[in-house]
C-alpha cells in the first residue's frame, strides 16, 4: 500500500512539474532592416511556480562591436545568446510591425527538463558566444538543433528549390538588396536544398515544427499570435527604380552613346566590385560567398583596363580575356552552374557593348 502511494505521489509531482513549465517556439515575421528580412526565431519559457516569463534569444549582436562590418564579412563577428522578458520582446517586435507566432510544445516533464538543461548550458557565459553562419548556425538552426537534442526527428527529403530560391523568395519587394545578396553568394547556394537544411529560415522551421512528432505524438500542443500590428501599405521605391530598370535604361543609352567618362567609370566599378568578390572568396569565413562565379563577368581585370581608357589606348589581350569571360559567364548561367540575378542580364548587354567597341578600335588600328 505504501509503495502504491509513493508511486501516485511521484506521478503527481511529475505532472505538477510538467504543468508548471511551458516551452514555446516563437517565430517573428520579416522586418524592413537588412538583418530582419528573413524573420527571427526565439524560445519562450514560462515558469508558473517562479512567476517568470522569459524569451531565450539566439540571434543577438552588438552594432558597436569594433570593426563590425569587417568582422561580419570576415565571418568573425560573434553573435550571442541572451534572455529578456517576454513583455519587452513583444514590445520591440510590435513597434517594428512584426507579428510573433507562438507554438507551444507538448513535452513530458523529462523532455522539458532535458530541453531546459541544454538551453541553460548554452546560455552560460563560456558558451554564450558563437560565430554566425547564415546557413548553418543562426537563431533558427540553433532552435532546430535543440529540438533534435531531445529526440525530435525532422524529415530530410530534398526540395525542388535551392537555398538561393528560398532566400530570393523573401527579397522580391527589395530588388536592390536581392541584387546585392546574389552578387556575393557563390554557386554552392544553387544545389537543391532539403527540409532539414531549409530550417535555417524561421518560417520553414515553423512549418517543420508544426509537422513534427516526438515519441509518436504531435510536437505542437497549441498555436497563437501574441501581438497585433497595423498593416504597412507604403510604396517601395526599390520596386519602382529596380536594378533591372536602371541597368536596362543604361544599356539602351550606351548602345547609342557610350562616352569615354562613362566607360572609365564602368570599367573602374566592375573592377573594384570584382576585387571585392575575390576578397570575400579568399578571405571570408562564410562558406556561402566562396566559389562565386559572378567574378567571371564582374572581372577584376576591368580595373587594369581603366588606365588604358583614360589614355585613349586599348589592350588586345585584356579585351580578348574580358570578352571570353563574358561568354563563359553566359554559359555558366545557361547550364545553371550558378544562377545569376535577373538584373545581370542588362549588365551583360552593357559589357558586350563596352568590349565590342574596344575590339572594334583594335581592329581599326
Amino acid at each position: 500500500m505504501n509503495k502504491t502511494l509513493l508511486i501516485i505521489l511521484l506521478i503527481s509531482q511529475l505532472s505538477y512539474a510538467n504543468d508548471n513549465i511551458e516551452i514555446s517556439i516563437l517565430t517573428c515575421s520579416v522586418g524592413q532592416e537588412v538583418y530582419s528580412v528573413f524573420g527571427h526565431t526565439a524560445i519562450r519559457v514560462i515558469d508558473k511556480e517562479n512567476k517568470t516569463d522569459q524569451v531565450y534569444n539566439f540571434g543577438m549582436f552588438d552594432f558597436n562591436t569594433p570593426n563590425f562590418e569587417y568582422k561580419y564579412l570576415k565571418g568573425k563577428l560573434k553573435y550571442h545568446r541572451g534572455v529578456q522578458e517576454t513583455i519587452n520582446f513583444l514590445k520591440i517586435y510590435t513597434y517594428e510591425k512584426r507579428l510573433v507566432h507562438e507554438q507551444k510544445l507538448d513535452l513530458t516533464a523529462d523532455e522539458k527538463s532535458e530541453f531546459l538543461n541544454r538551453l541553460k548550458l548554452l546560455n552560460q557565459p563560456e558558451n554564450r558566444f558563437y560565430f554566425y553562419s547564415f546557413l548553418d548556425k543562426n537563431c533558427s538552426t540553433e532552435t532546430r538543433d535543440l529540438l533534435k537534442h531531445i529526440g525530435v526527428s525532422f524529415e530530410n527529403q530534398e526540395l525542388n528549390k535551392s537555398n538561393r530560391d528560398l532566400i530570393n523568395s523573401y527579397l522580391q519587394e527589395m530588388p536592390w538588396l536581392k541584387f546585392g545578396i546574389n552578387l556575393v553568394l557563390g554557386k554552392s547556394l544553387d544545389r537543391n536544398s532539403n527540409r532539414n537544411q531549409s530550417m535555417f529560415l524561421p518560417d520553414y522551421l515553423q512549418k517543420e515544427i508544426g509537422a513534427a512528432k516526438l515519441n509518436g505524438k504531435n510536437l505542437i500542443q497549441s498555436e497563437k499570435i501574441l501581438n497585433s500590428i497595423e498593416s504597412n501599405s507604403n510604396s517601395n521605391i526599390q520596386q519602382i527604380f529596380s536594378p533591372l530598370l536602371i541597368f536596362s535604361l543604361l544599356a539602351v543609352l550606351f548602345l547609342f552613346w557610350f562616352p569615354k567618362p562613362a566607360k572609365i567609370i564602368a570599367s573602374f566599378s566592375f573592377g573594384i566590385t570584382g576585387i571585392f568578390i575575390l576578397a570575400l572568396w579568399l578571405f571570408s569565413g562564410h562558406e556561402e560567398v566562396k566559389s562565386n562565379l559572378n567574378i567571371l563577368w564582374c572581372n577584376p581585370l576591368y580595373l587594369f583596363y581603366t588606365p588604358f581608357l583614360a589614355k585613349n589606348k586599348t589592350n588586345k589581350m585584356l579585351s580578348i580575356i574580358l570578352v571570353a569571360s563574358l561568354i563563359i559567364s553566359i554559359v555558366v548561367w545557361l547550364f545553371k552552374v550558378q544562377i545569376f540575378d535577373i538584373s545581370i542580364l542588362p549588365i551583360f548587354a552593357i559589357l558586350a557593348i563596352f568590349n565590342l567597341q574596344e575590339l572594334r578600335k583594335i581592329q581599326k588600328k
